[in-house]
């Protein structure tokens, strides 16, 4: 069990990189994450951030994931979902290994300080030594995925994501389908599980759109969209500003990239860094505690409290990501990449 948390956010990252909702992959992977901590006897409030790492920081705005945060650059930049493949695949490893030490160090140390597993009574129970899929067929669906996005890319443009997605869904069901079990009690507990995430991310977007009606909000998005200096470090500024206030990654890139491409690809900007920039910017400030995947994944799914659990969530969402934005702008400013 001393690899607990590493099995927990590589399968958060294997499903996120292979298109899977971040929203699907907390429900989904929460069972296994909660066993493991048991079995593990690690205080369960890291949980939150254990799901949260693997999801939402070194893939979801990597080149080539099907997540939208990366494709939504794409319509503005003309770009491609492998754009700054050279400097994404720098910075997912660094931020992979950065954060996998940090958490694992504020486990240790809460664990010395006397932190144990606490078992709940409504905890969900996981089936031991059952029949599970092949590992290696189990990748199958992800790398159809990538195949069919990056193939696809071009002719369809985002169109492609819905291709991809729907041939891996295909390739899950032939590969897995003597493993279906449990069907309609499984599309019932899914269906419970979507109304939660739909109204807590419904609230945040409410928020947001009460944000964006104050008149503050269009002077802000003024102020953050003409920042002087380095377009890179201008337009990481503006997006990440923007996504924490509307608490979203899609939602700051949708509301900055309209006024910020044109001006920028004007300039010279090149689009490929621009994208990937404007990309890995999008994840840092949007997972503030108003988030809706932050609130669902920590009060809904793990049931704790944004006291116990919502520190080692924002050193892994906002820290660890602020030192993968920092080091591409670096990098695509030694010309990396471009």
């Amino acid at each position: 069990m001393k690899r607990a948390v590493l099995a927990i956010v590589l399968a958060c990252a294997v499903l996120t990189y292979g298109g899977v909702s971040l929203f699907v992959v907390a429900f989904s992977v929460y069972p296994m994450a909660l066993s493991l901590f048991k079995q593990a006897d690690l205080p369960r409030r890291f949980i939150p951030a254990a799901l949260a790492f693997g999801s939402v920081t070194f893939t979801m705005t990597s080149a080539g994931s099907p997540e939208i945060q990366n494709w939504i650059p794409i319509e503005y930049l003309k770009t491609s979902p492998y754009a700054g493949w050279e400097v994404s695949l720098v910075v997912a490893v660094v931020m992979a290994v950065f954060g996998y030490w940090w958490l694992k160090r504020l486990i240790s140390k809460a664990v010395k300080n006397g932190e144990r597993f606490i078992s709940r009574e409504k905890d969900p129970v996981v089936t031991e030594n059952q029949s599970l899929p092949n590992p290696l067929l189990s990748l199958l669906p992800l790398v159809v995925v990538l195949i069919i996005s990056f193939a696809l890319h071009k002719p369809l443009q985002q169109s492609a994501l819905i291709v991809a997605l729907l041939s891996g869904i295909i390739v899950t069901y032939i590969v897995n389908r003597k493993h279906f079990k449990g069907f309609w009690n499984a599309a019932s507990e899914g269906t419970l599980g979507a109304l939660i995430a739909i109204g807590n991310t419904a609230a945040v977007v409410g928020f947001g759109g009460v944000a964006k009606a104050v008149p503050a909000f269009g002077v802000a998005v003024d102020a953050m969209t003409h920042i002087p200096g380095s377009p890179l470090i201008g337009g990481a500024i503006a997006v990440s500003v923007i996504a924490g206030m509307t608490g979203s990654a899609s939602g700051g890139q949708a509301i900055a990239l309209p006024i910020l491409a044109p001006h920028y690809l004007d300039a010279g900007v090149n689009p490929e860094a621009l994208h990937r920039v404007v990309a890995i910017s999008s994840g840092v400030l949007d997972s503030l505690p108003h988030n809706g995947y932050v609130v669902t994944t920590i009060n809904s799914i793990c049931g704790e409290t944004h006291k116990d659990a919502y520190g080692s969530v924002a050193a892994m969402t906002v820290i660890v990501p602020l030192v993968g934005l920092v080091l591409a702008i670096i990098l695509f400013s030694f010309g990396l990449g471009i």
